[in-house]
């Protein structure tokens, strides 16, 4: 209590009675001390107040006082009035006299809910009247009040500041454990945060196997202790100790439970958790080392109010547990291992699909492999058997057209008729080789692509020249459309040859004699854009969006050139193949008897970084119609 309380008791009990010299004595905790004894809180009085020449007199007086100590049993509880000896009673200044003065002496105890709390001693010069005493009696009343009421508000300030430092802690430990994620940590974090709220801890997670000791908050030799009573050397040994909730009515009641603290008896727990390793004897001594006299249980409850564990405390202090704090720290902590308990579920998920994704990603690698081991093999046989196919083939058409060309001798109308049908068949059947060859050649070669700059005025002039013969025998007219300062663009010259040469036989199988071919070059934006346009029959529009799929022919057309030299599908799929490994995109245009137009694209080279080309030889200009 504060000085300022005992002092005004002292003053207004020494006004109220006219007293010489008034003390007060109270019990040591309430001055805020260890023990119960009193000791002496204020002075008051005419001569302990007095000026400085009665500060000898007011000295002297004390003296005496202390000569006289004030009875502290219990039994005395009511006023006493008594006359002090004769040598005890000095010459004393009373007001402007110097006499000898009959000193009384009354001493009035303050009672506390019953309990003797202190005395307040009255040393006046003149015997108190009846109503004097009365008014002592009620002055001792209103002391022990007033000291009742001092009492309560240093309590209740108290109990306030401890609500406030445990709020700080909960918030402090909330923000902790919010900030771990592993089990171990959580663990941890929850013993050392225990800690500080004054009770020492073990943590019990339910796990499969039952509950086991994840987290012991006693360190040092304390620690040391109980571990050599239980007969382990390390706390590892412990928390391998599993303990089936099931077998033991007193744990599987704590787990189920809805109450958020439960109290405890010590022994009984013990005997629950370590059965035969703990018997009485030793529960006695553990409790002693752990310090666990006064035990609380809180149980922890996750999603879906799933049984977590046990979290048990027990208080490192005398004096009554906050349980409000208890309650909610017991709630952090079960939100603290439920994440915790999550990832951990996570992460073996995440690791059992990771395990999943790598074997499938094997096993589809493998059979990846064989695949494309398997359509090696397919395009070898491909190449193999179109190679074997063509060398008869050019002997049985070489032949046909010297007997056609009578130059075996003279043959029959009707002999030429059937070689003429033999002759278109066997060309058909080479323009199915070739395409076979080109497609196998592509298929076996596509990763082996090596990409260099070059003009494309020079590549459409040599994919051109390679069909002047055909063009001069069916009169049909090439423009070349390619400015001579057209950026170089980044390739497989012999690829976008192939490309090129694809479109061009595309449009000249689909042209009537005398028709005619465009072929243009348009630079744009990072690329350039190649198109071959002819104004032949045109494709029909639910034909445009699969003429570029493999093994894919235009079912209507409608000239019987294009359907005798029709090929098998490969050479638009090859086209779009080649494109797209460039990095570039193919299209077609087209209207039913006006034509079509096919389109891709190139990236353009690095103009800095473009070698000198060497342009290759080319055949005479077919740019006009022939005469």
């Amino acid at each position: 209590m504060e000085a300022r309380v005992f002092q005004g008791i002292v003053d207004d009990a020494a006004a109220i009675c006219g007293a010489l010299l008034a003390e007060l004595r109270v019990r040591r905790d309430l001055l805020g001390e260890e023990g119960v004894e009193l000791g002496l809180a204020a002075l008051g009085g005419t001569l302990a107040t007095g000026k400085a020449r009665r500060e000898q007199t007011a000295k002297r007086l004390r003296e005496l006082a202390d000569r006289a100590p004030i009875p502290e049993g219990a039994e005395e509880k009511s006023l006493r009035l008594s006359r002090v000896a004769a040598e005890v009673s000095e010459t004393l200044e009373v007001g402007s006299k110097i006499a000898p003065v009959e000193l009384w002496c009354a001493d009035v105890p303050l009672l506390l809910n019953g309990e003797r709390a202190g005395a307040l001693r009255l040393w006046m010069d003149r015997e108190p009247r009846r109503s004097l005493l009365r008014a002592l009696r009620g002055l001792g009343h209103e002391a022990a009040a007033q000291l009742g009421q001092e009492r309560e508000r240093l309590r209740a300030l108290r109990d306030l500041t401890a609500a406030r430092q445990h709020q700080a802690a909960l918030a402090a430990a909330a923000a902790r454990l919010r900030r771990e994620t592993e089990m171990p940590d959580v663990t941890r974090v929850v013993g050392e945060e225990l800690r500080k709220l004054g009770f020492e801890s073990a943590l019990l997670l339910s796990e499969a196997r039952g509950l086991v000791i994840a987290q012991l908050s006693l360190r040092g030799p304390a620690a040391s202790k109980a571990l050599e009573l239980l007969g382990f050397k390390r706390m590892s040994e412990l928390r391998a100790l599993p303990v089936d909730p099931a077998r033991s009515p007193m744990l599987g009641s704590l787990v189920s439970s809805p109450e958020p603290v439960i109290e405890v008896q010590p022994g009984p727990l013990l005997r629950a958790l370590l059965g035969r390793r703990a018997p009485r004897a030793v529960r006695e001594k553990l409790i002693d080392a752990l310090g666990a006299h006064d035990v609380l249980a809180l149980p922890l409850r996750g999603a879906a109010d799933a049984a977590l564990g046990i979290l048990i405390a027990w208080p490192q202090h005398e004096g009554e547990p906050d349980l409000g704090a208890l309650s909610a720290f017991s709630l952090q902590a079960s939100l603290a291992l439920e994440r915790a308990r999550m990832r951990e579920k996570v992460r073996e998920q995440a690791q059992i699909i990771e395990r999943a994704v790598e074997e499938r990603t094997r096993a589809l690698r493998d059979a990846n492999e064989r695949l494309r081991e398997a359509d090696r093999r397919k395009d070898n046989f491909l190449a193999n058997v179109s190679h074997e196919l063509r060398s008869p083939l050019v002997t049985i058409l070489g032949y046909t057209d010297l007997l056609l060309g009578d130059k075996l001798g003279p043959i029959s109308d009707r002999q030429r008729q059937c070689l003429q049908i033999a002759r278109n068949s066997g060309r058909r059947l080479r323009a199915f080789i070739e395409e076979l060859l080109d497609f196998s050649r592509f298929e076996l070669t596509r990763d082996t692509m090596t990409l260099h700059p070059f003009s494309i005025k020079e590549a459409v002039a040599q994919a051109v020249a390679g069909f002047a013969p055909r063009f001069l025998e069916r009169r049909i007219s090439v423009r070349q459309r390619v400015a001579r300062g057209s950026p170089p663009v980044l390739g497989d010259r012999d690829r976008v040859l192939q490309v090129l040469a694809n479109l061009i036989a595309n449009a000249e199988r689909h042209l009537r004699d005398g028709g005619r071919i465009v072929v243009s070059a348009e630079p744009k934006p990072g690329f350039l854009l190649v198109s071959v346009q002819d104004n032949g029959t045109g494709i029909a529009p639910e034909h445009l969006e699969k003429i570029f799929d493999r093994l894919y022919q235009v079912g209507d057309v409608k000239t019987s050139r294009a359907a005798r030299e029709a090929g098998l599908g490969l050479g638009l799929n090859i086209v779009k193949s080649i494109v797209e490994a460039h990095g570039g995109e193919v299209s077609v245009q087209s209207t039913v008897g006006k034509g079509s137009t096919f389109s891709f694209t190139l990236p353009l080279a690095d103009v800095k970084n473009l070698p000198e080309i060497t342009p290759p030889p080319i055949a005479p200009d077919l740019t006009k119609r022939p005469g």
